[in-house]
């Protein structure tokens, strides 16, 4: 048994479809083909083979361990990607033990060359994965992440598709919906040293916006928390551990 992440789509047309993997490299973005344990479905085809044509205006993930304690990791992100390798719209997840079908920021109709993609990660009193999604009102998406952290340092997170800061990925968007997770089992600000969310800041340094994170193990699922927040183009992303 290894690390898993499926995920179910709904589409508007009523049908279901099911993607996963069993084999699952945590802190790493994977993509999820069709998959499922007796189901009536073709195994292996990617999202934009498997639903062409369909709009998919509802989906959810849940992530399983590689061992008897099945919730020891956390969903950390999930979205649909579109053929030139932008993002789509973002999923929402949980641990093992979530339950929720949540609506789609947007409904997405499926064409070929498009990906289901999906990330977990190892969630103990050591962990320091950080990951925000960021959505905006243009339907823009960007999923910003850092790990590895240093206590009582500040850090910034970087766009995972382009390595930009948030200024440079969403220069003149709004950012409206967001969802953020953190993996420490102690949170993310248990000494007092750090601070209880990410934040963005102006050039000048000004607090624009602040995201809290949620450890998403277990019965933990993440929800798009409404927001409004302009991002110019020196704006930054960051996030300061205390432990």
């Amino acid at each position: 048994m290894a690390n898993s992440i499926q995920v179910s789509v709904l589409c508007a047309s009523g049908r279901i479809a099911s993607f996963g993997d069993n084999n699952v490299t945590e802190r790493t973005t994977t993509t999820l083909q069709t998959s499922g344990t007796g189901l009536n479905q073709t195994s292996g085809v990617d999202l934009g083979n498997f639903l062409v044509g369909e709009t998919i205006v509802a989906a959810f993930g849940t992530v399983t361990a590689a061992t008897t304690v099945a919730d020891t990791v956390g969903f950390m992100y999930a979205f649909i990607e579109n053929a030139d390798g932008s993002i789509a719209v973002p999923i929402e997840g949980g641990g093992n033990k979530a339950s929720c079908m949540p609506m789609l920021c947007r409904p997405i109709r499926v064409q070929v060359g498009m990906l289901l993609k999906a990330a977990l990660a190892i969630t103990d009193n050591t962990a320091t994965d950080a990951s925000l999604v960021a959505y905006c009102a243009s339907g823009k998406t960007s999923v910003f992440t850092v790990g590895s952290l240093t206590a009582d340092t500040k850090t910034a997170m970087v766009d995972i598709t382009t390595g930009g800061t948030i200024g440079q990925s969403l220069a003149g968007q709004r950012v409206v919906k967001y969802y953020a997770t953190f993996t420490n089992l102690y949170g993310i600000n248990d000494d007092q040293g750090g601070n209880n969310f990410y934040y963005a800041e102006s050039s000048q340094g000004q607090l624009k916006g602040t995201f809290f994170p949620k450890g998403v193990r277990g019965f933990g699922k993440v929800e798009m928390v409404p927001c409004n927040i302009p991002i110019l183009q020196n704006d930054t992303l960051s996030v300061m551990w205390g432990s």
